[in-house]
C-alpha cells in the first residue's frame, strides 16, 4: 500500500512520461527537483510494476517509456 504523497508523486511522474512518451531519468529529475532520486526511482518502480512504463538502462542514464508506445 502506498501513501497519498507517494501516489501523488507517482501520478505526476506518469503524467510527464505520458506527455513526452520517452524521457531520460536525468530529464525527469530536473522536472521534479523537489524530490530525491530515491523517491523518483520508487515511483518508477511502482509504475513499472503496474506495466505503465518501461525502464531501460542506458550507458549513463535510464530511458523511461510509456508501455503502450513499445511495439
Amino acid at each position: 500500500m502506498t501513501s497519498v504523497m507517494t501516489q501523488d508523486i507517482e501520478n505526476a511522474v506518469h503524467r510527464l512520461v505520458l506527455q513526452r512518451r520517452r524521457v531520460t531519468f536525468t530529464v525527469l529529475a530536473h522536472a521534479f527537483p523537489q524530490y530525491r532520486w530515491q523517491t523518483l526511482f520508487q515511483a518508477l518502480y511502482f509504475l513499472q510494476e503496474k506495466d505503465l512504463v518501461v525502464l531501460t538502462p542506458l550507458l549513463w542514464d535510464y530511458e523511461i517509456c510509456i508501455r503502450e508506445a513499445i511495439v
